[in-house]
């Protein structure tokens, strides 16, 4: 019983270790938006859906805007401030470093809830723009 379990467990350990970062990339958007997609509204928005592109190393969020954010008016207006609050939120996050030295890229497509099929943000954020937005720093705590 010992033996097959064991060859078992090094077969799992061998395919884990070839994975590329590619692969694990789509695998995990992929899962993620099985286990917790669409996320419960936070700030008028929602997570819908999680996915990569092998072939352009990019992240793909497609997300939805809830009641006052949900409009061109409002995006309009704030366009610009999110523009920079999604690089510098990329630019910021030390747990995906990986991606980030892969130089993959980060879509957001944003859609309105009242009327699903129009698009009301649409941002690819590439390996140029994080990487030349400054870290922010956080004070240290006391």
């Amino acid at each position: 019983m010992r033996k097959p379990l064991l060859t078992l467990l090094a077969a799992l350990v061998l395919v884990a270790c070839n994975e590329s970062l590619e692969d694990r990339a789509e695998r995990e958007a992929r899962e993620y938006t099985a286990r917790y997609c669409p996320t419960p509204v936070e700030n008028n928005s929602r997570t819908d859906s999680v996915a990569f592109d092998k072939a352009t190393k990019t992240y793909t969020y497609y997300c939805t805007l809830t009641g006052e954010y949900d409009s061109a008016e409002f995006i309009a207006k704030y366009g610009g401030e999110l523009n920079s609050r999604l690089a510098q939120t990329i630019a910021d996050d030390a747990s995906i470093e990986k991606l980030k030295a892969a130089e993959f890229s980060f879509r957001f497509v944003i859609h309105s809830e009242k009327a699903p099929e129009k698009v009301l943000y649409e941002r690819t954020i590439t390996a140029k723009e994080y990487d030349n937005t400054p870290k922010t720093t956080a004070a240290p705590a006391f």
